[in-house]
């Protein structure tokens, strides 16, 4: 079981998005964690609204914040980007700057009411300096300065990891395409905030495909959700940041949208519900991580308030139940989780050779129509065929996976559904007839002085072969 850790909600989840507390709630239980609420915190504070207007006030507010949790001698752990941001960026910059640091720590001693304010933040070990000169005895070098601050996306990769969330999935987000939107303060300002890289980001991703769910790559990926320009009046503005990822998203195809801050959820799916009902567009659910987590644990979209989304999630429901339905019927005959890992994979792509003289043919294009579906499409289509089943791709791959053997099985499917090649019918017509695919020449091999040939076995081979058929 993991460490217990103060969970800082921060204004816009229990103000406006109640459900990302619930989801949150119940991955914790479900997983190990151990969140604690920590009485007396304040906004992080918001930067745009707060550090602009009046920077020592943000300053004081989120120092005060972080010595709360030190006080309660815990780690801080939040699923919101904004004070995610907020807390590590103020953490690294009163680690550099031992005079900020001894003004806030003043200010918070003078005017503090909760037990803990001021006491616990004249402890940091980095601001062991201001503290002295303050005329305070200096606190030994390794005592811990702020609290540990992690995203809930941190803590679940960190503490879990990709691997071990993919073992409790019991449902998993199969066949369903999803985009990520990392939004700016997960990873920004560098590099006090150091979880992933700024600007090529991959472990959020990790954790969607942990689900279960193939990840879309798409242009705006990185770009900003735009929401704050509502907070500064420019409605106009954010709908237009708004509009313009949703167009990306509908031209690359996707199910959803996942986010991990409550402020990126507001911009994609309340603002999304105002160009809805402007006549805009096809709409595309928006989930909070956590939501995704709770459902594929089990729990259903009622416990979590699904239904408090602006922009409806049941058609991501009704797609997911029918592909798994899909699923079920295609992991009768493949190893799905096999299949999802070789087309998520595609190293060997490139190594096949009938693709440098095919064009167009893509295995693991394949493998991703099966994924998808359509399996039935793939049989009729015909190009499971152009697999010369040379074992190129097995022999290069780091998993020992390669897609012969699905080619091999697809092969089998297709005989099924009499869907064979005229070349590969007769072939086999004059396999069971001869025990051969070709008559040897008895001139040519007198020629060489080659004796003729014994007798061959056909005869006896087409009798075991109709004795097996007739035993079925």
């Amino acid at each position: 079981m993991s460490k217990p850790f103060s969970v800082f909600w921060g204004c816009t989840i229990p103000a406006r998005f109640p459900f990302i507390e619930k989801s949150t709630r119940l991955v914790l239980e479900a997983t190990g964690g151990r969140p604690v609420d920590v009485e007396g915190y304040t906004c992080c504070p918001e930067g745009t609204l707060v550090k602009a207007v009046d920077e020592e006030a943000y300053y004081v507010t989120a120092a005060r914040n972080l010595s709360l949790a030190s006080a309660a001698g815990l780690p801080m752990v939040t699923p919101c980007n904004g004070c995610y941001s907020t807390l590590k960026s103020v953490s690294s910059t009163l680690r550099a700057d031992w005079r900020l640091a001894g003004r806030i720590s003043a200010l918070i001693a003078d005017g503090a009411t909760h037990a803990a304010d001021a006491a616990d933040f004249a402890q940091s070990a980095d601001i062991a300096d201001a503290v002295h000169a303050a005329g305070h005895a200096p606190h030994p070098p390794d005592a811990p300065i702020f609290p540990e601050v992690k995203h809930l996306a941190e803590w679940l990769f960190d503490e879990l990891g990709p691997a071990a969330i993919s073992k409790r999935v019991v449902k998993p987000l199969w066949g369903m395409r999803l985009a990520v939107h990392y939004g700016c303060h997960l990873l920004r300002p560098s590099p006090a905030v150091r979880w992933d890289s700024a600007t090529h980001p991959t472990k959020l991703e990790d954790l969607v495909r942990a689900l279960g769910a193939t990840v879309v790559d798409y242009d705006t990926k990185m770009a900003c959700c735009g929401g704050a320009l509502d907070r500064v009046g420019e409605r106009d503005g954010a709908l237009e940041f708004c509009r313009a990822k949703l167009d990306d998203l509908a031209g690359v195809g996707v199910d959803g949208l996942v986010v991990v801050c409550p402020s990126c959820l507001q911009q994609f799916d309340l603002n999304q519900a105002s160009l809805l009902r402007g006549g805009e567009r096809t709409p595309i659910p928006v989930f909070y991580y956590s939501e995704l987590f709770a459902l594929t644990l089990g729990f259903q979209p009622e416990e979590l308030g699904l239904s408090m989304h602006r922009v409806s999630v049941e058609p991501f429901l009704a797609a997911w139940a029918e592909r798994e339905d899909r699923r079920r019927v295609i992991a009768e005959e493949f190893s799905v989780p096999e299949l999802q890992k070789c087309a998520d994979c595609k190293a060997c792509e490139d190594d096949c050779p009938v693709t440098k003289v095919a064009g167009g043919f893509s295995p693991t294009g394949i493998i991703g129509e099966i994924l998808a579906g359509d399996l039935e499409g793939v049989i009729e289509r015909g190009d499971l065929w152009k697999c010369l089943e040379c074992f190129t791709c097995y022999e290069r791959c780091h998993s020992r996976l390669g897609m012969a053997e699905v080619f091999r099985k697809l092969k089998e499917l297709a005989n099924e559904r009499e869907k064979v090649p005229a070349a590969v019918r007769s072939a086999y017509e004059m396999f069971r007839a001869t025990g051969s695919l070709g008559e040897p020449r008895e001139s040519a091999r007198a020629r060489l002085g080659l004796a003729p040939l014994p007798a061959r076995g056909g005869d006896d081979l087409e009798r075991i072969l109709s004795r097996r058929e007739e035993r079925r």
